[in-house]
């Protein structure tokens, strides 16, 4: 699991810098209604750029199991980001590892995917009628006092070490990502907005002190413990 994922990335070019910045990860959105949609066969060479560099994670919203495998098998990405609405039967019939996009209010709400089969949660905030990359930020330490630490642990009984990642999102900025990894103590982080120059066109310099400033955030919150 990565920890630090550039998402919205448009251009092979940004996929570049991102993955020179240090990210460990890009996302790539074919949700058509985003401001930062990909086309299928335009997502390849972006795909390509990165390819033995950096994770390469297909974002969807309410699509379909069999489009998803129709996109994922054709550009070879191995990673999939459910940000919609998806059931669990639906993701049930997906064959790559799935990260689960979670809209919420300040750490409410996760008992509804207890059983969601995921590989790992992303967090972000809750705005109506958006998927995603709204610059909107959660309440860090209510979402701290909800998942209890990296990992979901649901239930009291839980045993210690047990659970999944979980990545924080929404409003994150080269400027408040330390204090975020801090105060939430995700497993990873998940920029989009923070980091750019323009809605799907991202700046050089933000992506490289976002990494830098989420790796020594990183750093003191396994120190703190």
């Amino acid at each position: 699991m990565f920890r630090i994922k550039m998402c919205g990335v448009t251009s092979p070019g940004d996929a570049v810098l991102a993955v020179e910045a240090g990210a460990d990860a890009v996302g790539i959105n074919f949700f058509r209604e985003s401001v930062r949609y990909v086309a299928p066969d335009a997502a390849a060479p972006i795909v390509e750029a990165i390819r033995d560099r950096a994770t390469a994670v297909a974002v969807f919203v309410n699509e379909s199991p069999e489009r998803i495998a129709q996109i994922c098998g054709k550009l070879g990405i191995g990673v999939v980001q459910l940000s919609g609405h998806e059931p669990a039967a639906s993701a049930a019939r997906i064959r790559y590892p799935v990260i689960k996009a979670v809209h919420m209010e300040n750490g409410s709400g996760l008992d509804a995917f207890r059983d969601y089969p995921c590989r790992a949660f992303l967090f972000d905030a809750s705005v109506p009628g958006e998927y995603g990359g709204t610059g909107k930020s959660l309440d860090w330490e209510a979402l701290r006092r909800a998942t209890g630490g990296p990992l979901v642990r649901f239930g009291k009984g839980a045993p210690s070490g047990s659970g999944r990642p979980w990545m924080l999102a929404g409003g994150l900025t080269p400027e408040n990502i330390a204090e975020a990894i801090r105060a939430a103590r995700p497993f990873g982080v998940d920029v989009a907005s923070g980091v750019e120059a323009a809605p799907g066109k991202k700046d050089a310099g933000r992506m490289k002190a976002f990494v830098d400033r989420a790796r020594g955030g990183f750093g003191i919150a396994e120190i703190v413990g």
